[in-house]
């Protein structure tokens, strides 16, 4: 069994066994290029809204359709990254 230096450590100090992470799942590197571009837009977006709202240069209809639009979109990447995570033990 190979440890960490972090791991041998805080069993030697403490008397504990470290816990296992799961790995990170092996995902198409295509699919987080586009999440982190969604991700990016979507930053953007709300710096953008919180800002024009702060400023008072948007009205309050426009900030709805923002957030709403904002709402749908981050919807949309929950049902794409869904679509793309495997089953357990896969």
């Amino acid at each position: 069994m190979c440890l960490s230096a972090a791991e041998l450590l805080r069993e030697a100090l403490w008397a504990t066994q470290s816990r296992r992470r799961k790995p990170a799942p092996r995902v198409d590197p295509s699919l987080v290029l586009a999440v982190a571009r969604y991700g990016g837009n979507l930053n953007q977006i709300a710096r953008w809204l919180n800002t024009a709202t702060r400023a008072g240069r948007s009205s309050e209809v426009e900030a709805l359709r923002v957030a709403a639009a904002l709402v749908s979109i981050e919807r949309r990447l929950v049902e794409i990254l869904a679509q793309h995570r495997r089953p357990p033990g896969c």
